[in-house]
């Protein structure tokens, strides 16, 4: 037996492995434990469409044993046409597949116990082939045979989608089950995507194989790729349901059971860690808020981080040494067996984690325990946290004194206390640096990583931004021998209704990062686009291939894809793929808006060369086992470019072709007192534009006015708004009218600067993050504002400070600024006229970084 751990062998041994695992290439420096050697003989598996070989399974097998069985026998079966007989013992003659761990597979040389979780070992003896890991037997794995025999309602809660598809029910070993997933690859079977359309199983009634042994384990022990638990109200969410197209999911036959199948085929993670945010998933606010409010973080308000504070509250005082006692009160009741209930956690959480005795599984579960601070952190302002707090730093080292240091005496208590156990925190948003004075954590911490300035799709393309990824992780990864964790947003069209259909395919891309993030993580979660199945699917797919063994090519996997799913039409997917490929490629490293990307990269030209080469897909599998994959990719794929195009060219090429999208902010001329009359002689100066209803693009009824100037030090922002009942307007908390302003310095597309303002003058004041990432509520704009009420209108005035945002005191050579400004009226004349921005390009909501507007900076 070849082993992989032999460095002087392993080039030899992965070119056999190439020939039978697409997606394996030669390379360097192998990771993980893949051993794999090739026998002489061939096994006649089927002649004619008759079966000539049995599946074995002991009796009493355990429950993932059993549907090894089944699957071996559904896809043999289809593939051939045979009818494979499950028995328990292997006959005398005739090729046999003995499943699990039995005495005979012992006898084999298999030692379960020398596999690591997910792993598995194939090795063929004469003419039996012995198919063997750990696999759980108690009454948890059961829950596999639902897959197939009870049909996942679409109207079911979520509380049922957790019930039976959470994380939580579906963590047991099934060793067996994917080795025989990996023994029927070896035949040609693909699981591209979920559902009865995703996969392919070549139809062989002479099927042979030649004989082989392997043994595997997964480098990344979390494989977590997209949504593992889904449901069909997921597709009202207000975050995506503007962009999916209900028929593609109904097309092909999506559901949660169905994903749950498909994650099972590709090998997905079976043990789950906890790494989520602790203060709201274990209700903090709702337990200690009103008993215990020194807990909670302070603001500069002097008020404690509770309702009815605004945003998100509930972030805790890090230096409290109460916070400290809770938490461990919490973990000691958890492996003392207690339930959720007996700690006061709602019904509702409860009901979201039955497999964990209504313990959240996302803070904590199994060995794992999550100290994951509260989402848009708030550091605490109390004496003891602000010493502890860098905010003479960048932003993501402002808290990362603070954070983590909780961190260290959480992990020195629990390695007495729980010796077995592990503490997960991530590395993100302000603690996202290592503290300077941090050398070393124990080692029951894992480290995790989701940087949020460079956990974006094009920052996976962007040299400088990805080489100081890697220079994050190598320093968190310096700290202890612990592998850490990762978790990326491969998030693109994610709330970005204007890059609807913009393919981001970066299977080459995901090769290199997988491979070098091996050595310091072997824990993955990364989230994905789930606005359409057919753009995202090859991603995802080339994703879990790379996790299970980093060793793979990825190149080579795009290959095996377009030729075994699309047959006679595989060269052209191939070509039109790569090509793809190279543009997405372009897209991200330019951070490409709407009008570059449809007018540079994916053409007019290009996506009619996309249409055609579908058309032949089409037209060279008719008639074939491959003309319904070839009709899918043709819709689905090649379609949602088109649609993407379509609405680029009516809502946004048009529109922004005109001056109205372009303003020259001119400097001021003399002084201005902020007071909201705007009579000074630098605003009759200053550039003018008038906004429109983002619903019609038309027009609105009472106009809105916006002027723009600059001084070195500040911007200075005019918003006059028309209304014949601006006197009697009301100004009570949310019934008051209200202006916002948006500013992206950096012309990225992604982050970016918000202010509100409504007509009593209460101001709220964020930044943007982008990718996906929640907003930064702690940004403080320190804007003056003055609000002035007249008869036929009301005017607000505003001076930002430039200093306030990052390059904001630059004035750009010959860039803009990205920006829009807004209105909302509770009243309007027309309901059209409810919401008006400034940018002609924008439809929908304001918050669309990719269709503001531009200012310049002119002399």
């Amino acid at each position: 037996m070849v082993s992989l751990r032999s460095i002087t062998s392993v080039v030899g041994v992965l070119a056999l492995i190439s020939v039978l695992a697409p997606g394996m290439g030669a390379c360097q420096e192998p990771i993980g434990n893949f051993q794999f050697e090739r026998g002489e003989e061939t096994l006649t598996l089927a002649r004619g469409g008759v079966a000539q070989a049995v599946i074995v399974m002991a009796e009493g097998a355990p429950a993932p044993v059993q549907f090894a069985a089944d699957e071996l026998q559904e896809h043999l079966g289809r593939m051939t046409g045979g009818d494979f007989e499950v028995v328990s013992e292997a006959p005398a003659d005739g090729v046999a597949i003995v499943l699990g761990d039995t005495p005979a597979a012992r006898a084999a040389g298999i030692d379960v116990s020398e596999i690591g979780r997910d792993g598995y070992a194939i090795r063929t003896v004469g003419s039996t082939i012995f198919i063997a890991g750990t696999d759980d037997d108690s009454a948890k794995s059961e829950v596999l045979a639902k897959l197939k025999t009870e049909v996942f309602p679409p109207t079911a809660s979520r509380y049922r989608m957790e019930a039976e598809l959470g994380e939580a029910t579906w963590d047991f070993e099934r060793g067996t089950l994917y080795g025989a997933y990996r023994f029927l690859e070896e035949l040609g079977v693909r699981w591209f995507f979920p559902g009865p359309k995703g996969n392919t199983a070549p139809a062989q009634p002479d099927l042979t194989m030649q004989a082989f042994s392997l043994q595997e384990e997964p480098h990344y022990q979390l494989r977590k790729v997209g949504r593992t638990t889904w449901q069909w109200y997921m597709l009202d969410s207000s975050r995506i349901s503007e962009m999916v197209n209900r028929e593609e999911y109904e097309e092909l036959g999506w559901g949660g059971d169905v994903l749950r199948l498909w994650l099972l085929r590709v090998r997905h993670s079976s043990e789950w860690f906890a790494f989520n945010h602790r203060p709201t998933r274990l209700e903090l606010e709702q337990r200690y808020g009103a008993e215990h409010p020194e807990y909670f973080a302070l603001r500069e308000n002097g008020e404690r981080d509770l309702l009815p504070q605004t945003g998100r509250t509930g972030h805790l005082c890090y230096t409290e040494p109460g916070v400290v006692e809770i938490t461990k009160r919490d973990i000691e009741d958890y492996y003392a067996g207690k339930t959720a209930e007996e700690i006061g956690l709602s019904a509702h959480r409860i009901a979201l984690n039955p497999s964990n005795r209504g313990w959240p599984a996302n803070a904590i579960y199994g060995r794992t325990v999550s100290l994951l601070p509260h989402d848009s952190f708030r550091g605490c302002e109390c004496e003891d946290c602000l010493a502890l707090t860098r905010k003479d730093a960048e932003r993501p080292r402002w808290h990362s004194d603070l954070v983590w240091q909780f961190i260290g005496t959480m992990a020195d208590w629990l390695q007495e206390s729980y010796p077995d156990k592990l503490i997960t925190c991530l590395a993100y948003s302000s603690y996202t640096e290592r503290p300077e004075d941090l050398t070393t954590l124990p080692e029951n911490v894992v480290v995790g990583l989701c940087p949020a300035n460079y956990a974006r799709t094009h920052n996976d393309v962007k040299e400088e931004n990805y080489q100081d990824m890697m220079r994050i992780v190598q320093n968190w990864s310096s700290v202890n021998d612990r592998p850490m964790l990762i978790w990326l947003h491969h998030l693109y069209r994610y709330r970005a209704p204007r890059r609807q259909g913009v393919p981001m395919l970066l299977t080459g891309v995901l090769g290199r990062m997988f491979r070098d993030l091996a050595p310091h993580a072997n824990l993955m979660h990364v989230e994905l686009d789930s606005d359409s199945i057919m753009l995202e699917h090859l991603n995802r797919y080339v994703m879990l291939k790379l996790l299970y063994n980093p060793n793979l090519d990825p190149a080579e996997l795009v290959e095996d894809y377009a030729r075994s799913f699309y047959g006679p039409g595989g060269d052209i997917v191939l070509t039109m793929l790569r090509d793809v490929e190279v543009r997405s490629m372009k897209v991200g490293e330019t951070s490409a808006s709407s009008i570059e990307t449809w007018e540079e990269y994916f053409t007019e030209e290009v996506v009619a060369g996309y249409r055609e080469q579908a058309d032949e897909v089409v037209r060279l599998t008719e008639g074939t086992d491959y003309a319904e994959n070839a009709r899918v990719f043709s819709k689905w794929f090649v379609g949602a470019i088109e649609e993407g195009r379509m609405l680029y060219v009516r809502n946004v090429k048009e529109v922004g072709e005109t001056a109205e999208a372009n303003v020259s902010i001119r400097a001021l001329v003399g002084d201005i007192t902020v007071d909201g009359a705007l009579d000074e002689e630098g605003w009759q100066g200053s550039s003018v534009r008038n906004f429109i209803s983002n619903l019609d693009g038309q027009k609105t009824q009472w106009p809105t006015e916006i002027r723009f100037l600059r001084a070195p030090e500040d911007l200075y922002f005019g918003f006059t708004c028309y209304d014949p009942n601006s006197a009697t307007l009301p100004e009570g908390q949310g019934e008051a009218d209200s202006v916002e302003i948006f500013l992206d310095p950096e012309h990225n597309h992604d982050n970016y600067y918000w202010l509100w303002i409504d007509l009593a003058g209460r101001i709220e004041d964020w930044y943007h993050e982008g990718g996906g990432e929640p907003a930064d509520k702690t940004w403080e704009s320190n804007a003056e504002v003055a609000i002035q009420k007249y008869e036929d209108r009301w005017v607000v005035e505003v001076r930002l400070p430039r200093a306030s945002m990052a390059g904001g005191l630059i004035r750009p050579d010959g860039r803009p600024w990205g920006a829009n400004f807004a209105r909302s009226t509770n009243k309007p004349p027309r309901p059209e006229d409810q919401f008006s921005c400034w940018s002609p390009l924008l439809r929908g909501k304001f918050h669309q970084p990719d269709l503001f507007a531009h200012i310049f900076f002119v002399k």
